[in-house]
């Protein structure tokens, strides 16, 4: 036998089994003396084996493509640096440099990416939707273009909680944004598909979804040809919410499940929903046309080469009727910012009367002698003129651009004309045409501008047409609203069942994973041996209810103890608790003191001393818990219910009723073992819990998705949900307080989920202005108070409010190191949701141990 050959034990594959695919991981606990795996598993194992082959094979291709190409991407950015001052400003965002103020200490952020102008006017009613169900979930808005950005930062900017450009899709960009913003739900509007981008979503645990998804007739061979390359990449997203049937049916064959692919309609119906106010001067002309987002020869995301320059046409049928209509306004909006000057050389040439827009900013008396020329040499006002109009044409549909959007004009009740080239918006166009809302000119062999210059007479010459016109156009959007409002409802429940974990860089992942398997063993080694003392002792003669935890930090256990000992002491039974002391400096090996002793924290650690502070049961404080007990009995021989506070993992005491108390911001931990997540134990340890108890999770969405989870885990063991109420602010100089004097407060705590304590905050309507997170029990210095106080006068702060256990670990006469401001901690009373059930279920138990 080699001596050297490695030893593949029951526990190390559970550890093992742990790692192997974060997430997905646990469906099929492994417990000692059972198989490692069923047929089920291993048929899960399998099929997660073979998509994970699928995406490394494709993102491999990638990367090695991506690798090649450095050294023209690194030129091309040189070149834009180089050429362009404006793109220093926010080059870092490109790399996933975001700026601090986005960097987030808490998960649950939503993430949408709209790559330029017409994305983000999708992304505006979704944001809308969304936040006016989730006011207090941030929302960050990425782009890609420039123009996009100005568009966003008009639009949205006062909405969501930050502007990005997006990261350039390498890992190391992609992953710092992650970590930066810590999404649990990132949106790709319409035809954005990004490898890493959509892996590193996943890998973070994030919810991803592509909203407003279409391919274009145009673009559906290139897919086609590439399906290979696609289809794994097309699986990674939790939802796809298309346009059309005919969009479900091409994502349908490039391999998205059928259960994850919905057509339920389009934003940009939506968008058009709500026309911005007049903001351009018309100067009294009537008619006025608008020539919308026109083009030049082969612009760039032209179909096919060409030589067509639509502002050459719009101005030759613009002097072809200005005869006919004295009074008549062109205004003249080009697609690109870089055909401004040149437009404006171009309607010199031909002796036009015009004027610049941004002339008019300067000097708002200036005019155009009419028949004249506005030309619209701005980004982001061109919708705010088409309720002037009473006629528009929408470029880039002549020339062979694919058309640009004709939902604004259509909003504003305007007559619309188009050019034969509508394929980047085939399936709105088609809408326009069937409710004969539109009119679209003909493709001719000899291109003129008389067809435009036609069309455009006819309606101007005819008003009752054009309001005809206009009138089918508002009909087609308000038949069609409503997108936002249905997408939104399929959003939240993928938000919430985003099991988000820890980032981490990959040098970071490689440092810590032995570090976590090594926890995982210890931690089955131990449960091992505990389980030999337990079952080497004589059982306690009292019923024993553990309150514990899955994970590391704050979950609500303190609090449900304090609540359950004080139910049970109502409805006649004699609690104790049994707890670890933790951080406690006493040389004493076990403690025991009755209800409402008088203590220094400092003997028995903060949540112990919040358990005597409520006088409601003797305290037993010791790292044994079963000879903590027994000392407890025999001090306090009336005990009939023990109750072991944060015991799911401490196998020494034999129990009764395993609570596990789930922590609705962060239920599993980041699907990792400590150090990497939050883990204490595998997920599959949840199968031991006889009954749930889930905190925080306030919202039905959010409850019911954890709820699941569970299920998943531990099918039988009942579910219940608790809410933590704030009873009363506390003061050092007055005792409890009605309400703070002022809503500007600086928070510190140290717990180990800080996020419930500010968003329990954030609820009470307090303006936070700083906060500071310290580790969990923290025991706080003079020095350290000081500098709290110090940055929260810097901020502007009023008060400083803090935890009951945060203000239990303030030294005595912390007054003097945070002086002149004053300290408040808030008490919280937690209250339990179906409480007869509970009670009924918990009776049973305490009833059949008093009969043994």
């Amino acid at each position: 036998m080699n001596c050297f050959a490695p030893t593949i034990t029951r526990s190390a594959l559970w550890c093992a089994y742990s790692f192997a695919v974060p997430g997905r991981n646990s469906l099929s606990p492994v417990h000692p003396g059972a198989p490692v795996a069923s047929a089920p598993a291993a048929n899960a194992i399998l099929e997660i084996t073979k998509h994970v082959l699928g995406i490394t094979r494709t993102l491999l291709l990638y990367r090695i493509v991506q690798f090649l190409s450095v050294p023209f991407v690194a030129i091309y950015f040189v070149a834009r640096l180089l050429t362009n001052r404006s793109y220093w400003s926010h080059f870092g965002e490109r790399l996933g440099i975001l700026p601090r103020s986005f960097t987030r200490t808490k998960p649950g952020a939503i993430w949408l990416h709209a790559v330029s102008v017409g994305e983000v006017a999708s992304a505006v009613p979704l944001i809308r939707a969304l936040q006016a169900a989730e006011p207090l979930i941030p929302i960050y808005l990425s782009t890609s273009t420039v123009a996009g950005r100005i568009a966003a930062e008009r639009r949205v900017s006062t909405l969501i909680d930050g502007i990005f450009y997006a990261p350039i899709d390498y890992v190391s960009c992609v992953r710092r944004t992650l970590r930066a913003i810590r999404p649990a739900l990132v949106i790709v509007l319409e035809t954005e598909i990004w490898p890493n981008l959509y892996n590193e979503t996943k890998q973070s645990g994030a919810a991803l979804a592509l909203v407003n998804a279409r391919i274009s007739d145009r673009a559906w061979p290139s897919y086609r040809k590439l399906r290979f390359f696609f289809r794994p990449l097309l699986q990674l997203p939790d939802a796809v919410f298309v346009q059309t049937a005919f969009d479900r049916e091409r994502y349908t064959a490039l391999g998205v499940p059928a259960a994850n692919l919905d057509s339920i309609g389009n934003l940009k119906y939506d968008a058009s929903s709500e026309p911005p106010a007049a903001s351009i001067p018309t100067f009294g002309a009537q008619p006025v046309w608008i020539c919308a987002s026109t083009v030049g020869p082969n612009e760039r995301g032209s179909l096919r080469r060409h030589s067509i320059d639509e502002d050459d046409l719009v101005i030759r049928a613009f002097r072809s009727i200005a005869l006919e209509f004295p009074r008549l306004l062109l205004i003249l909006a080009p697609r690109q910012p870089d055909r401004f000057d040149m437009v404006a050389r171009k309607l010199q040439r031909a002796g036009l009367s015009f004027i610049r827009r941004t002339r008019l900013e300067a000097d708002s008396a200036l005019a155009p002698q009419l028949p004249g020329v506005l030309l619209l040499d701005t980004i982001g006002e061109l919708a705010s003129a088409y309720s002037q109009a009473d006629l528009v044409f929408v470029g880039g549909s002549i020339a062979p651009r694919g058309g640009h959007n004709i939902l604004e004009p259509a909003a504003a009740g305007a007559p619309i004309v188009i050019g034969p080239h509508m394929q980047n918006f085939e399936a709105i166009a088609r809408d326009f045409l069937d409710a004969q809302a539109i009119v679209q000119l003909s493709e001719t062999p000899v291109l003129t501008h008389e067809p435009l210059a036609a069309a455009a007479r006819a309606l101007l010459l005819d008003p009752a047409r054009s309001a005809q016109l206009g009138s089918r156009a508002r009909a087609v959007i308000e038949k069609q609203r409503g997108a936002a409002q249905r997408i939104t409802l399929r959003l939240w429940p993928l938000f919430y069942n985003a099991s988000l974990r820890t980032p981490r860089s990959s040098l970071q992942r490689l440092a810590l994973l032995p570090l976590a398997f090594l926890w995982c063993e210890g931690g089955v080694l131990r449960r091992r041996r505990y389980l030999h003392y337990a079952a080497s002792v004589p059982p306690v003669a009292a019923s024993v209810v553990s309150i514990g935890a899955i994970t590391v930090g704050g979950s609500g256990k303190t609090p449900f103890t304090t609540y359950l000992s004080a139910a049970l002491k109502e409805r006649g039974y004699s609690p104790a608790i049994l707890t670890r002391g933790y951080r406690r400096r006493s040389p004493a090996r076990d403690l025991v003191f009755p209800p409402g002793a008088k203590v220094p924290a400092a003997f028995t650690g903060d949540e112990a001393q919040i358990f005597l502070r409520h006088a409601v049961a003797p305290i037993g404080i010791g790292a044994n818990r079963y000879e903590t007990a027994q000392i407890l009995r025999f001090q306090f021989p009336s005990a009939d219910v023990l109750l072991l506070d944060d015991g799911f993992q401490h196998a020494r005491l034999n129990r009764d009723l395993d609570i596990v108390i789930i922590d609705g911001l962060d239920p599993f931990g980041g699907e990792e073992l400590v150090p990497l997540g939050r883990l204490r134990e595998p997920l599959s340890a949840l199968d031991r819990a006889h009954v749930f108890i889930v905190t925080r999770a306030e919202n039905p969405l959010r409850f019911e998705a954890v709820s699941a989870r569970l299920r998943e885990f531990n099918p039988n063991a009942p579910i219940f949900r608790t809410r933590l109420v704030a009873r009363h602010w506390r003061n050092y100089k007055t005792g409890a307080l009605q309400t703070l004097p002022t809503r500007r407060v600086a928070a510190f705590c140290g717990l180990g989920n800080p996020q419930s304590f500010w968003t329990t905050l954030e609820s009470l309507g307090l303006e936070v202005v700083f906060r500071w997170a310290f580790d969990d029990h923290h025991s706080y210095k003079a020095r350290e108070l000081y500098r709290i106080a110090h940055q929260a006068r810097a901020h502007g702060a009023e008060i400083l409010v803090t935890t009951e256990k945060d203000r239990i670990n303030c030294p005595n006469h912390f007054e003097n190191a945070i002086a002149p401001l004053d300290l408040a901690w808030l008490e919280i009373q937690l209250e339990l949701e179906d409480e007869p059930r509970f009670f009924a279920l918990l009776d049973r138990v305490l009833r059949r141990r008093s009969v043994a």
